[in-house]
């Protein structure tokens, strides 16, 4: 594949897309490799492994190798001397295109391809390679020319086709029990309690990303004090947290969000994101490790991996953003074993607002995602979020989530996402708070009546145009109203069974220049009627 049509292919998707498909592709096909237990030991020769391997490294992104040797030449080089072997067809593009973007060096290759499928680089398999190898091996020869020039002229359609083989010889979640419909109603949420509300999101990046700038606890400091946002964390790629067997970027997250919490005045978490090519992306809060699309590729082995850390929760990412083979998230497959760990899905991401990721639609429906997920089974609220790359944390557009919890402390945000009190909003000031007898967003109910109420607001002074109830994602009644503080009330007919509720509030005017005015949308309210 040429370089003209690598840079065409990243107009169109996402490099986050290419790396983890290539990480996918080398877990398949390297076979079993070490775990990574080593990670936390550290050897006697651990000095000495380090100072040869970034001497190592600092020759392969050296201006004098990149003249001897071709980047085409260099990856099939390095599968030779760490595996023995020439790469697929599928490892060889995508690393060519993790060249292009996020900007892979030449050092970070050998990274991947000694890695392997292990959860970590591990010093003994820095050890074993150093053992072998030298500068003087990574030369091009003309055989390492032609496998170069053989690789390079399979098409993208072959490699898709071959990532899909080598990744899907099963049911990826076979042996994970789906969730009922009956799943079980119970009462969730404290009725009357009034709660404070606070603004900000847990989906950002730093520079422990290959493909996000910025110091961590540049990003946290930023947020607050730029940003004003009330509570943040930063989801790295988890695929980026462990490199090389020195570098322990999991605790500098770590570190970061612990200097700057401050209980009643900033609350700061830390996560991580599994990214997905072709299952998608899911952040994960409130867990005391990481985990990968390496070690956890299959969705099902994802899920598993997060019910044994009950703890922690996650959301669904940007949906519909990576479904280029039809698969995303398997479009929601209930996992009865995780249903109440994951919490919410975006709304709002990134640039991209309601009208991407709620009003058009969803694969093979006129229902947003999130209303998909939630009529297979899923219990998930609504969030904003900015996902930065970028030095612009709180800053890059007003997308928000508001939380609604009793004081600004870790552990009342967290019971908060754990109860779904929280909603998405393209204004970073719109206060919003949905009941239903007394109990507020999130809750779970049974035996009362479908009587809601709304109250609304806005610390900048914005107006209001518009209140809209849906239940199960079918608009049942619209209010008109004015003035910055509103308040209505609604009464649903009654209908038997399992169903959900939730609010759109619009307002009358358009901060983010979308050509729709402001909007926030509330997590559902779950009655058994």
């Amino acid at each position: 594949m040429s370089r003209l049509s690598m840079q065409s292919f990243f107009k169109h998707r996402n490099p986050q897309a290419a790396l983890a498909a290539l990480l996918v592709c080398c877990a398949a096909a390297l076979g079993s490799c070490p775990d990574g237990s080593d990670q936390g030991l550290l050897p006697p020769d651990a000095a000495f492994l380090r100072e040869r391997m970034e001497t190592l490294n600092a020759f392969l992104d050296s201006q004098e190798y990149a003249a001897a040797v071709s980047w085409e030449e260099h990856v099939a080089i390095t599968y030779q001397l760490a595996r023995g072997r020439e790469p697929t067809p599928a490892e060889y593009t995508l690393l060519c295109f993790l060249r292009e973007e996020p900007g892979l060096e030449r050092s970070g290759v050998l990274a991947l391809v000694l890695r392997g499928a292990g959860s970590r680089l591990t010093w003994a398999q820095c050890r074993a390679f150093l053992n072998q190898v030298n500068t003087a091996d990574f030369r091009s020869t003309a055989e390492i020319g032609g496998i170069a020039k053989r690789l390079s002229s399979v098409s993208f359609t072959d490699i898709a086709r071959d990532l899909v083989n080598a990744a899907f010889p099963e049911a990826p979640i076979q042996d994970v029990p789906k969730a009922t419909s009956d799943i079980g109603y119970r009462d969730i949420g404290y009725r009357d309690i009034e709660y404070n509300t606070y603004f900000g999101y847990l989906h950002a990046h730093s520079e422990l990303s290959l493909d996000a700038r910025g110091d961590p606890l540049e990003a946290y400091e930023y947020a607050r004090d730029q940003g004003g946002l009330d509570f943040f964390s930063l989801t790295d790629h988890g695929i980026f947290l462990a490199m090389w067997p020195w570098q322990n970027k999991w605790d500098q997250l770590v570190s970061a969000a612990n200097a700057t919490y401050e209980p009643g005045v900033y609350v700061t978490l830390w996560g991580f994101e599994w990214s997905n090519p072709v299952l998608g992306h899911l952040n994960v809060m409130n867990s005391s490790d990481f985990t990968d699309t390496v070690t956890t590729f299959r969705l099902g082995k994802f899920y598993r991996w997060l019910a044994n850390r009950p703890a922690a929760f996650a959301t669904f990412n940007h949906p519909g953003e990576f479904d280029f083979l039809g698969i995303q998230f398997l479009h929601f497959y209930p996992c009865a074993a995780v249903i109440p760990q994951v919490v919410g899905m975006e709304l709002c991401n990134a640039d991209k607002d309601l009208d991407r990721f709620y009003y058009g639609g969803s694969w093979h429906s006129d229902l947003s995602y999130w209303d998909v997920a939630n009529l297979e089974g899923w219990y998930v609220g609504a969030l904003g979020s900015q996902d930065n790359h970028r030095q612009d944390w709180g800053t890059r557009n007003e997308f928000r989530t508001g939380v609604l919890a009793e004081q600004l402390t870790r552990e009342a945000l967290i019971d908060a996402y754990w109860a779904h009190r929280f909603y998405a909003t393209e204004d970073k000031n719109l206060y919003l708070d949905f009941r239903c007898a007394g109990y507020p967003m999130g809750s779970r109910l049974s035996g009362v009546p479908a009587e809601f109420t709304v109250n609304a607001s806005d610390g900048g002074g914005d107006a209001f145009e518009e209140v809209r109830l849906y239940r199960n994602g079918i608009l049942l009644d619209t209010q008109t109203v004015a003035g910055d503080a509103v308040s209505v009330t609604f009464t649903a007919p009654t209908v038997s069974g399992s169903n959900y509720y939730y609010v759109i509030v619009a307002q009358a005017d358009d901060n983010d220049g979308s050509g729709r005015n402001d909007e926030a949308i509330s997590s559902p309210i779950w009655l058994q009627e």
